[in-house]
Formats: structure tokens, sequence, C-alpha cells
């Protein structure tokens, strides 16, 4: 039983080529406070451009904003009933750490119903390490099945636990999870060596988040520049590990040389990679100003080559 396209070039048409992450609306992810986050009226005038751009897919999550990004889309949705945009939530990240238990994860299904109107595509948020996928997944399963949902996914999965997910839905005979959402860019590469080779082969979609490595990618912090309050890169907590990491700060100055001398932003050229990756459905974007607009389009309407691919390679491999 599939719902997500089973090719890649269908599944882009399916989900389109960039989703709306909604996480900076009412805060940034998990954090919140003054100065930080988009607005109600902000978040709905970025979805309704967002729409206008071709977005077919808004993402957020029960925990983002400590529930400000649910009740935003939901607000928004509420207003347009009928638009067949996409909603994608996600499940299982708690104060307490990753809980996943089949009571918890039928009770926020409910919620981010109640709130949201509608969920169609439901993500696992972490891997629970104290419940097992055969406790998990028949949740999300039965979801499908009953028509609450179309399809769910995972998130923040290696290749291990991706293989034993995927094992354990074949072996009950549940319905598979049929997307994955890590985190990778040119500078978080990690899903290369196990997880990639298992979506490729298992044609399951592939919706990475921090596309620009929260803004490193970006031309922002290029030069020593440290992030001031409410940018992305002040809470990430992996933006801080590559802003002290001397080496990755040098090559995204190179990979800056290289955006330049193509003529397009380190933005585009970044989110460009990824539109050409083989394996990649869509990357999650999140533009918070019109000005990030710019690096979206430019992505799309980049001419890729092998010459240009070749020389992102040689700085990061």
């Amino acid at each position: 039983m599939t719902w997500i396209a089973r090719t890649t070039d269908d599944r882009r048409e399916q989900l389109g080529r960039f989703l709306l992450g909604t996480g900076g609306m009412g805060g940034i992810a998990g954090a919140t406070g003054p100065g930080i986050g988009l607005s109600e009226e902000d978040g709905h005038a970025l979805i309704d451009q967002a729409i206008d751009e071709g977005i077919k897919v808004l993402d957020t999550a029960d925990v983002y904003a400590a529930g400000a990004s649910e009740r935003i889309v939901g607000a928004w949705r509420a207003k347009h009933p009928s638009s067949a945009v996409l909603i994608q939530t996600k499940t299982g990240v708690t104060a307490d750490g990753p809980n996943l238990s089949p009571e918890r994860v039928r009770r926020q299904l409910a919620h981010s119903l109640e709130v949201l109107g509608r969920v169609d595509l439901y993500v696992a948020h972490q891997v629970d390490p104290n419940t097992p996928w055969e406790e998990s997944l028949p949740v999300f399963s039965a979801a499908v099945e009953d028509g609450t949902i179309r399809a769910y996914g995972l998130s923040n999965v290696d290749g291990a636990t991706l293989t034993a997910a995927l094992e354990t839905a074949d072996r009950l005979g549940l319905a598979r999870p049929e997307l994955i959402q890590n985190q990778y860019s040119l500078l978080a590469r990690a899903d290369d060596a196990e997880v990639l080779p298992i979506v490729q082969s298992e044609r399951l979609a592939y919706t990475p988040f921090s596309p620009l490595a929260n803004g490193l990618l970006a031309g922002r912090y290029s030069h020593g520049e440290r992030p001031g309050h409410g940018a992305r890169a002040s809470v990430a907590s992996r933006a801080a590990e590559f802003l002290d990491d001397a080496a990755a700060i040098a090559n995204v100055r190179e990979f800056d040389r290289i955006a330049a001398s193509h003529d397009v932003s380190s933005a585009g050229l970044a989110l460009a990679w990824l539109v050409n990756h083989p394996v990649v459905t869509a990357p999650i974007v999140g533009p918070s100003k019109p000005s990030h607009w710019q690096g979206i389009h430019e992505a799309s309407q980049f001419a890729w080559s092998d010459e240009v691919a070749a020389e992102i390679a040689g700085v990061f491999g």
C-alpha cells in the first residue's frame, strides 16, 4: 500500500519542488519569545506567497514554537478550507525525550487533527529508544488504513533504524513509512553512507530539512559573523558546531566564491545542488523575508551541469 509516488519525478510532481517549513511561525522550532519567529499575520502571508510560488506541502510539528506553528497553520487552513495544499505534521519530541508510545501518538494525532483541521502526512519526529517499532508503527499504519492520513514517514533516522522500521512494517503486514525527513545539506552529509542508498532502493520520498545549514550556506556567516537574536542559527545546535569549525567555514567561503563565479547566490547554488540531487525529492525551505525567495527562484532556474557538480564536490566531496 503506497500513496506517495514511486519515482523521483512523480514524487516531485506530487509533493512539489520545495516544501514550506513553518517552524518559524510563532517561534523557531522549539524556541519562543520576543523577537523570535513570525506573527500569525506574517505567517499567513508567507503561506499565501508559498502557494503562489507552487508550494504543495506545509510542514509543521506539534512541538514547534510550543504548538504555535500548528495553530497558525490551522488558522490559515480554516480560512482556506478548499485549498489542496497538503498538511504535514510530526510528533514524538517532548521535553522528557522522544516518545512514540502508541497512546501518545494516538492522542497527539487527534490533537493535531483538531488544531489543523486535516493531516495528510504524519511523521515520527524522532526515534524513541523506549518504544519498539512493533508498538508504534501499527498506530501510524492504522491511520493510513482508516483514511485519517494519506501516508506517514520517519524523521531523524539512521540507516539501522530505517531498515528496522521497514522490516517491521513488512513482517507485520503494515503500511510502510513512505517518506524520510532528515537533516541534509552540503555541510551535513551523514545520510550519504547508509540512509540515501536505502531511500533510493526502497523508492521512498526524501525531504531534507536545514538545506542551508541554518544560513551558513546562504553566505551569512562566512567571515566570522555570529547569528543575531531570532536567527535560526542562534538556536540550532549544529549551527554552533559549524560556526566554530574553521575548516567548515573555509569550505563555505570557497563555496561562496564558486557561487559568485556562476552569478548566483550561495543560497541559490546550495538549493540547486539539492534540487538536482538524484535521491532528494524536495528540500524543506523556510523563508522568513521576501529576500529569501531569491535563492529558491535561482535554484529552480539554475543551469545545472556536471562541471558545476564537480566544482562543488571539490570543496565538499
